[in-house]
């Protein structure tokens, strides 16, 4: 490859990352259909015909950004669950568990704080039937995989068998949803979950539920 074809495709997977990047964004905080292509070119810095170029339609744009941002939440919760594995891996008790899961409920919050894009898109795909998230390529199964871990290694360690649907949506539920109602049902409860401290509240609120699914 010559140096000058490297830097065409150097440029060329800028150019895709930016526009992705606002695409995400204008996609989260507008709808699809309240976001143009060429608005996407001018908030991504490039011409009005470039996201056009690289993916033909908006509807394949905003697919991709679904996959994208879907992507970076699986990564985001598998390293937030890794205590948890860990502790399936080894002989520790409740109490470790407790810890495990405390920072896997801190560091998932965290991950939706920082890409509060991927709640709004998470919501707006609510309103509208869901259809694009059913359609995603690629599974997220990295929170079904911890606890699935967590109930076979547990037998005997204090843990019952749970169903493991049901720590999903207690999780989601204590976690993701209170980030989706930073302005309606939170701020009626004078709570701010961009706030650490309020944050940290609700991480613990949500992991003395799981303990009590988990070990009654």
């Amino acid at each position: 490859m010559t140096p000058a074809a490297g830097e065409k495709i150097r440029d060329a997977e800028r150019s895709r990352e930016a526009i992705l990047a606002a695409a995400e964004q204008l996609f989260a905080d507008h709808g699809y259909e309240g976001a143009s292509l060429n608005e996407i070119a001018v908030a991504a810095g490039l011409s009005r015909g470039t996201p056009s170029y690289f993916f033909g339609s908006k509807e394949r744009l905003y697919r991709e950004v679904i996959e994208r941002t879907f992507a970076a939440r699986e990564e985001a919760t598998r390293s937030a669950f890794g205590p948890v594995m860990a502790w399936c891996e080894s002989d520790g008790g409740l109490g470790e568990l407790r810890a495990a899961l405390t920072a896997a409920a801190r560091d998932y919050m965290d991950f939706l704080a920082r890409r509060s894009s991927f709640v709004k898109l998470v919501m707006r795909e609510e309103l509208a039937g869901g259809a694009s998230i059913r359609a995603r390529q690629r599974a997220s199964t990295a929170m079904e995989d911890a606890f699935e871990a967590l109930r076979a290694a547990g037998a005997g360690r204090g843990i019952r068998g749970f169903v493991i649907e049901d720590a999903v949506l207690l999780f989601i539920a204590l976690t993701f949803a209170p980030l989706s109602y930073l302005n309606t049902w939170m701020r009626a409860a004078k709570r701010d979950l961009r706030m650490p401290a309020d944050r940290e509240h609700q991480v613990e609120l949500a992991v003395t539920q799981l303990m009590d699914l988990l070990t009654g």
